[in-house]
């Protein structure tokens, strides 16, 4: 009993030992309005059927604003959609126009 105890005892502090430094290694995400503004146009970009030619996107305070011209309704819904889900963006200002 006493073995077993010492055992889990020593497994328990191995464990602790990985998880301390496994978070140490981690680090925090920049939430910096240029660090948002960089991660929404790579998400962006990383779309092939999407034409951000005529799209600029600006992030101050945690408010993404997204102007210019996208040829679908279902263009504006997207980068509308990729920018809220962006971290670090608390709210979204959709300012696209619809070619016609």
């Amino acid at each position: 009993m006493f073995k077993t105890r010492r055992i889990l005892s020593a497994l328990l502090l191995a464990g602790l030992a990985l998880t301390a430094a496994c978070t140490r290694n981690v680090q925090d995400e920049d939430l910096s309005d240029p660090a948002v503004k960089a991660r929404i146009e790579a998400q962006l970009r990383g779309l092939p059927d999407l034409d951000m030619r005529y799209v600029s996107v600006d992030v101050n305070s945690g408010t993404a604003t997204i102007s210019g011209i996208v040829s679908t309704r279902e263009q504006q819904r997207t980068i509308d959609r990729v920018a809220r889900r962006t971290r670090g963006v608390e709210q979204v200002l959709n300012n696209l126009l619809i070619q016609e």
